[in-house]
């Protein structure tokens, strides 16, 4: 039996799939970041992306050099001295920390918030493979999810199948709370902000059938609806213990990243966005802005408020398509191309019935 189970995730390195890493990155719960670099190649401007990408969502780094067989003495040297630069530099202000025995992994357990680890491996001879193993099995899990079996079950949908003689299946992550097959639960929201009420009719993890699922589980659960209800399922929803209202507007703490290709970006009310809330990815668009100094202290102009790269805001967002189930404390990232931005949402805004909405509805009545 093993001490500890590892789960890798693998996200895209190229850059023509960024949207699927970002929105792998968001969802997938993550506790650390292996980041593959080719010794013979050295960093790209996409290695810097994704170091940068994990940064902004607090995930520790380990850097994985690859292809050390056939790689120079004096090429290793210079890749490793690129990668120091990188993990040194302003916006990541990290220490390189080369792997070199099995002492290594246990000095670097504790200390992942401060360090980079460099492991060096080659599959072709398996020179650190040893090593590599040795790390990913001391590292403690980052993420405290039996913290959350106490809370009311709630269960985010990354994934929906229709499988012949099952029905509907929904994969996900068990963000919070525990539940069994055959209870009753809600999944949503739909379109206009309601649930489904339905019953879990069986559950898996890893392909191997349970009787229940709790938080911090990858699982699968199948749901008991009609024909009709399953077309209204779609990935971003939730299924939870009891329906909570959805949210169109909601306040967010954010900082405006600096980097290569996001220099000049401002960012001001109108601006449209892609958001990636964890499971969840929608247009958005700027409503209000409030400029946020070193000292917690808004910053107001009678000008239009223009936020800039290095700058902090306390934003209002608007979903542009549907109401989601969003709270207090998810991490948000926006983009638009590249990333632009990442924060935490404070707080979500109850709207008010607008008012041309509001006489249109009188008029119906009468």
């Amino acid at each position: 039996e093993a001490d500890n189970l590892v789960s890798l995730v693998d996200l895209a390195g190229h850059e023509k799939y960024l949207k699927t890493t970002i929105h792998g990155i968001s969802s997938g719960m993550i506790d650390y970041a292996l980041v593959l670099v080719n010794a013979n190649h050295g960093p790209n401007h996409m290695t810097r992306h994704h170091i940068s990408l994990a940064v902004a969502f607090g995930i520790p780094i380990i850097v994985v050099l690859t292809k050390t067989d056939s790689c120079p003495s004096h090429s290793l040297k210079s890749t490793k001295d690129e990668i120091a630069n990188i993990v040194r530099s302003s916006g990541v202000q990290k220490r390189p920390y080369q792997i070199k025995k099995m002492a290594d992994a246990t000095t670097v357990m504790e200390k992942m918030h401060a360090l980079v680890p460099i492991v060096s491996i080659s599959s072709v001879s398996g020179d650190g493979l040893d090593l590599l193993h040795s790390l990913l099995s001391v590292l403690p899990k980052r993420r405290r999810h039996q913290n959350k079996i106490g809370r009311n079950f709630e269960f985010l949908i990354d994934g929906v199948y229709n499988i012949t003689g099952v029905g509907l299946v929904v994969g996900g992550f068990v963000n919070a709370g525990k539940a069994g097959v055959g209870d009753t639960v809600f999944v949503g929201p739909l379109n206009d902000g309601s649930y489904l009420k339905t019953a879990i009719k069986s559950a898996q993890i890893s392909r191997t059938s349970v009787k229940s699922v709790i938080s911090g589980n990858v699982a699968g659960l199948s749901l008991a609806l009609s024909k009709d209800q399953r077309k209204m399922i779609r990935k971003g929803m939730a299924v939870l213990e009891t329906p909570i209202p959805a949210t169109r507007t909601f306040e967010a703490e954010m900082v405006v990243i600096k980097g290569s290709g996001v220099d000049g970006t401002t960012i001001k009310v109108g601006y449209n966005t892609m958001a990636h809330i964890l499971h969840i990815k929608q247009n958005v668009k700027v409503e209000k802005i409030e400029l946020i100094d070193d000292s917690q202290t808004m910053l107001d102009s009678e000008d239009e408020i223009v936020v800039r790269p290095g700058n902090r805001a306390k934003i209002t967002f608007r979903f542009m398509k549907r109401k989601e189930f969003i709270r207090p404390g998810m991490r948000m990232l926006f983009r638009d191309g590249h990333v632009r931005g990442v924060g935490v949402i404070s707080a979500t805004v109850e709207e008010r019935e607008d008012d041309v909405v509001a006489m249109m509805k009188s008029m119906l009545k009468e």
